[in-house]
């Protein structure tokens, strides 16, 4: 089977080339795009640690469209098992994920081995988004929004303790909010939630730690992702009970009230912060969070699992109960956005500029009117995190964290919801440019929604002479510098390869760096000549 590189359609072996749009297709499957005589695949919806998830149609019921995951051979293969051990293992673990019967677990359906060596799973087809996707258009939730999607994890992840099954790998990418289509196509607000992917880190864990290798224990890796897995998930031979998925609630409920999770960065960051500190607080990241719900999410993220609740539904009823406590805003207040980043990044909402993150790292946005809007944090160097944000009417204050990504990836990093044990992503190269095609505004290649109408189709524009993207150096004699985000380019360039700005026609001339001229009337914080907002609380800065 291959599949389209740009829109992830599936084709037959014999599709070189995507029919839609024209790119050259790659083989990803053995077989073709009939799995097991009944499932046809349509499109790869994700990419995580155990294989590919795709859209498929079940060709017994045509009208029904179900998810189906495909789990790596490499994980069900271990040299020191005899023949069909890896099977009945997977066959093993995937029925008792289908014993789960809850409402608020995804339903598996049916697993098997195709002619062509893939194991599969089936699962019910949720419409709708992740929790990760909501997050990351929201940043934050407010504290009864939270507890309402609590409530509903909560309760599947009690029906899998109940049938003894960890979940193992809970995160907010493998939460999925149920929406239904109204009349006009447009999707309703928060739906149904249910919880998915139990079991399957088990199967994954299990196959990767080479338990049982005829030479004995020799773990091989960790299967799970680090900013929401417990402690002991990381000690090799350490028997793990319903506390490690606690654990994962109490990242989870940090993440929808923190605008991130507990502890952030790579693996062995994360792991030494887990195992040494302590998360900081909610109350110092949100001004409307109180001590009590602080305390309740803190004592899901204890480092000991016997300093956890025993159940799932006790830490609920806690969280619960300190969130009632917590006073309600008598009104509702001016909406007020906070965007965390490093120091140094260009904040920029529908394509105007609103300053810049000094030492505090933070902007704070207000006045921004309610609905959507397109965010762009910039940083020299790094790859401009742009996307859709939602501003809410509820006064609620937001919190957004911007995330840089300096080389893309086919796969999933842990942040963004993935696991490890994925492969790492190939080095990125320089950019490309593409022209909105409605107003021809020109942006990275990558660009999803136009910041200047939101229009979502683009066309490839080839820009040549590229010098060296995100140089600190000074621009070479004859050469012009991007403004924004300082990328510099050979003359003749019109248009940031990177951030998609005009740039000035006339070569740039290297000039000694300015003194500092200009402070914050608010907090007194220094800034560079033709600075207009104050990176630390949002002030206007005027000469």
């Amino acid at each position: 089977m291959r599949e389209c590189s740009r829109c992830e359609h599936c084709y037959e072996d014999q599709t070189l080339v995507c029919p839609d749009d024209s790119t050259n297709t790659k083989h990803t499957l053995p077989g073709g795009t009939l799995l097991a005589a009944r499932y046809r695949l349509e499109k790869r919806l994700g990419r995580g640690a155990m294989g590919q998830v795709y859209l498929a149609r079940d060709e017994n019921l045509i009208t029904r469209r179900v998810a189906v995951k495909t789990v790596r051979p490499d994980l069900l293969d271990d040299e020191g098992m005899q023949e069909g051990e890896a099977v009945a293992r997977f066959e093993r673990e995937a029925r008792s994920a289908a014993s789960i019967r809850h409402p608020n677990v995804v339903d598996v359906t049916d697993f098997g081995k195709s002619p062509d060596d893939v194991f599969f799973m089936v699962m019910e087809y949720v419409e709708g988004e992740t929790l990760y996707q909501l997050l990351r258009r929201e940043g934050t939730l407010s504290l009864h929004r939270a507890l309402e999607f609590l409530r509903q994890i909560v309760a599947g992840v009690d029906a899998a303790h109940d049938e003894g099954i960890l979940h193992r790998d809970l995160k907010p990418a493998n939460i999925f909010i149920l929406q239904k289509r109204k009349k006009d196509g447009s999707l309703t607000g928060d739906g149904f939630v249910k919880v998915g992917d139990f079991g399957l880190a088990k199967i994954v864990g299990e196959a990767a730690s080479g338990l049982t290798s005829g030479s004995g224990p020799a773990s091989r890796g960790i299967i799970g992702t680090p900013e929401y897995m417990a402690p002991e998930q990381i000690q090799a031979g350490t028997k793990l009970d319903a506390r490690a998925d606690i654990y994962a609630l109490g990242a989870i409920a940090y993440h929808m009230l923190g605008g991130r999770p507990p502890f952030t960065g790579d693996f062995t960051q994360i792991i030494a912060q887990k195992l040494m500190q302590d998360p900081p607080s909610l109350t110092s990241l949100r001004s409307d969070i109180s001590a009590e719900v602080d305390s309740a999410v803190r004592h899901a993220l204890a480092k000991e699992a016997d300093g956890r609740p025993a159940t799932a539904t006790e830490w609920l009823q806690e969280f619960s109960a300190a969130v009632n406590d917590t006073a309600a805003l008598a009104e509702e207040t001016e909406s007020r956005v906070v965007i965390l980043a490093p120091s140094g990044a260009e904040v920029y909402v529908d394509d105007e500029r609103h300053g810049s993150t000094g030492r505090s790292g933070r902007v704070i946005l207000t006045s921004i009117p309610p609905g959507r809007h397109v965010l762009r944090v910039a940083q020299a160097g790094e790859k401009d995190d742009e996307r859709v944000i939602e501003i809410r009417a509820d006064g609620d204050e937001q919190i957004i964290q911007a995330q840089f990504k300096g080389a893309p990836s086919d796969q999933l990093s842990p942040s963004r919801g993935g696991s490890l044990g994925s492969s790492a992503g190939r080095p990125g190269s320089t950019p490309g440019v593409v022209a909105c095609a409605k107003c021809g505004s020109r942006f990275a290649a990558g660009a999803k929604f136009c910041g200047r109408c939101g229009n979502t189709t683009f066309e490839e524009v080839t820009v040549e002479h590229h010098v060296e993207r995100g140089s600190k150096e000074s621009p070479r004699p004859g050469s012009t510098q991007c403004t924004r985000c300082g990328s510099v380019y050979a003359a003749g360039i019109k248009f940031c390869g990177r951030c998609g700005i005009a740039i000035s026609a006339a070569p740039l001339a290297w000039k000694a760096p300015q003194p500092v001229q200009l402070l914050c009337p608010a907090c007194n914080t220094s800034y560079p000549p033709g600075t207009k907002f104050c990176g630390r609380c949002g002030k206007s800065v005027k000469t």
